[in-house]
Formats: structure tokens, C-alpha cells, sequence
């Protein structure tokens, strides 16, 4: 009786040997890259300009072990036309050697009509075509603010002051943005991503003895979205040097106003 109990011992333990082997032995199909689940990337930002969509984004990052995987070569932008639509890929961003991760990307669409509406997404790969997807952006307008008007510009000790007129149809909620390019410098920059409320600004961010030309656009609301309108004529004016204090004659005491 003993040896039967034994023996079946054994005969159940070599018998869950092989299942374990088995199991074991059992992996789940190759994936491959085009086949595994996409990574998620950052927020796409958008912004309109003039009927252009603008869209701001980063480089995303690996979610695993990020310094063993490949960079990022390819980003695309995919547009849909209305929800349940097709997406299309209406612009891409190569870089042969890979882009860095975290880094700033700028896309700019083609010139749109007004009350459109839009769906955006942003889809990285890697040279193993491994992708990572941003989550949809949706943008729509059916307003674009009119370019402000009669900009003046006066260039001071240490600051330029600019002031200008409102444009002539009003808007309610109306913003302005501030943009500026050094000379010689070609292509005007924001002077920062907020918006101003009252028709003037003063820029300090300046150095003296230099030439700085000014525009300004008017900016909307809608629905969290940026509509920027045209810009207005350029304006310029240079930095103004600090005059230092007149110099004290020698032996002179300086004199004190009671």
C-alpha cells in the first residue's frame, strides 16, 4: 500500500512537471512593432491665426526604459474633417537622426475658411516603427478679429512704450498679443504667451542703442481656443541709452535739500 501511494506520488509529480513545462512553453503570438499598442504622447496645443491652425507640441518620451529605446523620427498630422471621418495625414516632421526627447514642435496648416471645424492628432514613430499618439485636439471658429490700427512707438531710457487703437468692430472679450523682431532680425516673435486687455504695453526686455519694430494682433476666445487676427502695420523705434548722472566737480560737497 505504501509503495502503490508512492508511486503515485510520483507519477502526479512528473505529471505536473510536464504541465508546468507546458505552460510555460505556451508565449503569446510575436508582436510586431506596427502591431503593439500605441504610447500616449503630451497635449497637442492649438492656436489659430488668420485661418491658419498652429499646433505646439513636444517629443514624448518612452514610457519604458526611454535611454535603450530609439528616438522619435517621424511625426505626423492627422485631420479630421468631423468626428467618425477618416483622418487624413495632411503634414509630417522628419528628423533622420531623431529628435530629442521633450523637445518643442511647431506645425502650421494651410490657409482655412472661416466657421470651420477641424480634428487634429499627432502620431510619432521610431526607425522599429513603434508609435505614440497624442489625444485629439478639435478646433473651431467662426470669427477672426480685425487688425488693430494707428500703433505708436516711443523708445525711452531703458523701455519702449507702445500704444494703439482698438480695431473698429467690437468685440467683446477682446485681447491683444505683442509681437516684436530686433533689426536686422526678418520674422517678429511673441514677447510672451499671454495676452494683454488694455490697448498699450511697455517692453523693459530690451537692449539700449538697439532698433526694435513692433506689431500687435487682436485675439479671441472660443471655447479655449486662441483666434488671432491680422497684424497691424509695423512700427519702430530704438532703445534709448541710460544717461548717467552729471559728474560730481572735485571738492564739491553734494548739496542737500532741506
Amino acid at each position: 500500500m505504501l509503495r502503490v501511494s508512492a508511486r503515485s506520488s510520483r507519477a502526479l509529480a512528473g505529471l505536473s512537471l510536464v504541465l508546468a513545462l507546458a505552460a510555460c512553453g505556451k508565449k503569446a503570438p510575436l508582436r510586431l512593432p506596427e502591431n503593439r499598442p500605441a504610447e500616449r504622447a503630451p497635449t497637442v496645443r492649438a492656436r489659430v491665426r488668420e485661418g491658419r491652425v498652429i499646433l505646439d507640441f513636444r517629443v514624448p518620451r518612452h514610457r519604458l526604459f526611454p535611454e535603450r529605446q530609439e528616438p522619435w523620427v517621424l511625426a505626423r498630422i492627422l485631420r479630421q474633417q468631423a468626428a467618425g471621418t477618416e483622418s487624413v495625414e495632411v503634414g509630417a516632421i522628419l528628423e533622420a537622426g531623431g529628435f530629442a526627447f521633450d523637445s518643442p514642435l511647431t506645425w502650421s496648416d494651410q490657409l482655412l475658411p472661416l466657421k470651420s471645424s477641424f480634428i487634429y492628432r499627432v502620431e510619432f514613430r521610431d526607425a522599429a516603427r513603434r508609435r505614440a499618439i497624442a489625444d485629439p485636439v478639435t478646433v473651431s471658429w467662426d470669427q477672426v478679429p480685425d487688425a488693430p490700427s494707428a500703433l505708436t512707438v516711443s523708445g525711452g531710457a531703458g523701455a519702449i512704450a507702445l500704444a494703439w487703437t482698438a480695431p473698429g468692430t467690437a468685440v467683446e472679450g477682446l485681447r491683444y498679443r505683442v509681437y516684436r523682431r530686433a533689426v536686422p532680425e526678418p520674422v517678429p516673435e511673441s514677447l510672451a504667451p499671454a495676452t494683454v486687455t488694455e490697448s498699450r504695453f511697455v517692453d523693459s526686455r530690451i537692449e539700449t542703442g538697439r532698433d526694435y519694430c513692433y506689431s500687435i494682433r487682436a485675439v479671441l476666445d472660443s471655447q479655449g481656443l486662441d483666434i488671432e487676427g491680422p497684424a497691424c502695420s509695423e512700427s519702430c523705434a530704438r532703445a534709448a541709452t541710460m544717461e548717467p548722472p552729471p559728474a560730481q566737480p572735485p571738492g564739491m560737497a553734494p548739496s542737500i535739500t532741506p
